[in-house]
């Protein structure tokens, strides 16, 4: 190779190399002096709105709801039933019904919720971490699970969730490390996610691509396109308007469950349970009053789990909120019905009636030392 070539090769590698650092330049650059306003996923966007509704809620005088959208459900059917109307489940931040049941309690306080769809039990220890400190901290946080918070087929590792994206930066790899990685590639990965833009995006950028192919197969098999399931169409809460083919509803949520649930995922598995007993020893740290509730499912449901799966894992929740003093109450036992569910996992507005009026009870059973009862006038003397 002649001495032209080489510099030909080397000039040609250095163009490629500055093209790829002007893109990853220019592209988060251009959206930030945009200043988009519907920057991040979905679940970035919702996080976002309930951090600004912790700030604006009164310090001390706050009850916090937090987990995946087996919480959002319950909160938002039931202010929908009552006529406190929100168009967007995914950003209701609030609860009407519960602030009013805590009302009738004697309980004056703020609720906010910090439940995002799809949160693992690692996406929930981020954010407590990240967000209930000091200055903003709840008085009561109630933590609704299931399962799937600790296991799921279909989601990759825990460092991959929007949650996680969202909040840690490379310098929290020394605090998050032995959480959230198994492996040295796995710290690799994480690195080149926050320095390549176009890396950290590629799963983006592949669904646009497959949906597309998709739309596109549609379009040329002509009468066999309700066969095509673009991406996004199976998140479980694009439904929640009431009303619905409930038989329909019933059968994509089994299908979708039966992914979920496919196989045993037990590096995942040990990984939330590491979690959990971080969230619990931080929530103590914290001074934060912690309250775990086992979320009701139905029989079609559990009966889609790995064998043992269920039981393993409410053993453990029992077991770790026992040796941590947190108080714990398991709502399978408390005989929800099919008809207080939208789906196989999500409570409609009857069955969040109850679970709220659980949760307002709850409270309201709280120390007595709790800032949020109000102050009662002493008795008359006579």
């Amino acid at each position: 190779m002649t001495t032209q070539d080489q510099a030909l090769k080397v000039s040609t590698a250095a163009i490629a190399v500055s093209l790829f650092l002007a893109i990853n330049i220019a592209i988060p650059a251009s959206s930030f002096l945009k200043k988009d306003k519907e920057a991040g996923d979905t679940i970035q966007r919702a996080l976002a709105g309930a951090v600004q509704t912790l700030k604006q809620a009164r310090a001390n005088k706050t009850v916090a709801l937090i987990g995946s959208s087996l919480v959002i459900a319950p909160l938002w059917s039931t202010d929908v039933s009552r006529g406190y109307f929100h168009e967007d489940c995914m950003n209701h931040h609030t609860s009407a019904v519960l602030t009013k049941k805590l009302g009738v309690q004697g309980l004056d306080a703020d609720v906010v919720s910090l439940a995002t769809a799809g949160q693992f039990v690692s996406d929930t220890y981020l954010i407590v971490d990240k967000y209930l400190k000091t200055d903003r901290k709840p008085e009561i946080l109630i933590y609704g699970i299931a399962p799937r918070d600790f296991m799921d087929d279909t989601a990759g590792g825990l460092a991959l969730t929007s949650v996680f994206d969202q909040i840690v930066g490379v310098e929290d790899i020394p605090q998050v490390s032995s959480l959230f990685f198994n492996t040295f590639e796995e710290r690799i990965d994480f690195v080149l996610n926050r320095s390549a833009y176009l890396y950290r995006k590629r799963g983006r950028y592949q669904t646009k691509f497959q949906d597309n192919c998709q739309k596109l197969a549609a379009k040329v098999m002509g009468d066999r396109k309700d066969k095509i399931v673009v991406s996004g169409q199976n998140d479980p809460l694009a439904g929640f308007l009431l009303g619905g083919n409930r038989t329909d509803i019933w059968a994509k949520s089994i299908e979708e469950y039966s992914r979920r649930y496919r196989y045993f995922n037990a590096q995942q598995f040990e990984k939330q349970k590491e979690c959990f007993k971080a969230l619990v020893a931080l929530c103590k740290e914290r001074d934060i009053k912690l309250y775990v509730l086992a979320m009701p499912l139905t029989n079609d449901n559990r009966k889609l789990m790995p064998p043992q799966f269920y039981e393993r894992y409410i053993s453990f929740v029992k077991e770790a909120t026992a040796d941590a003093n947190v108080p714990f109450m398991d709502l399978q036992k408390s005989a929800y019905k099919d008809d207080d569910f939208y789906d196989t996992v999500h409570l409609n507005s009857a069955g969040g009636e109850r679970f709220l009026t659980t949760v307002s009870g709850l409270v309201a059973g709280a120390d007595s030392s709790s800032s949020l009862a109000r102050s009662k006038p002493s008795s008359p003397t006579y």
